[in-house]
């Protein structure tokens, strides 16, 4: 399954701007006493573009993130949900995991120096 995937991400980029410019269009000229749902609408969308923008690689293929199992993505996304719906009570428990995690991995082979001659 090795598909080239190709996102434009000038359009990604050009599409978040206009829709970042227009929350503050309508932030600015919007009603002053109640929320307007297009206010609502413009701001999360453009900034979800904006972090896809910023994620995707400057070539056009998905990086690393190809490399990513659908079983590692969802438990990323069922710990970051976890994470945020009760931070006080998770959040230290997933810090002292990464902390053990990082430091109790094994040490990196040493690797002999290479000669570019």
């Amino acid at each position: 399954m090795n598909q080239k995937v190709t996102i434009n991400r000038s359009l990604v980029g050009w599409l978040a701007l206009a829709f970042l410019t227009g929350f503050v269009i309508s932030l600015v000229t919007g009603p002053k006493d109640s929320a307007d749902v297009w206010q609502g609408i413009c701001s999360r969308v453009g900034v979800v573009l904006g972090a896809l923008w910023l994620a995707l690689p400057k070539d056009g293929t998905l990086g690393k993130w190809a490399e990513v199992s659908i079983l590692k993505l969802v438990v990323i996304v069922l710990l970051i949900v976890t994470v945020v719906r009760a931070p006080r009570k998770y959040l230290p428990i997933l810090l002292a995991i990464a902390a053990a995690g990082r430091f109790l991995r094994p040490p990196d082979k040493v690797r002999p120096p290479r000669d570019f001659a």
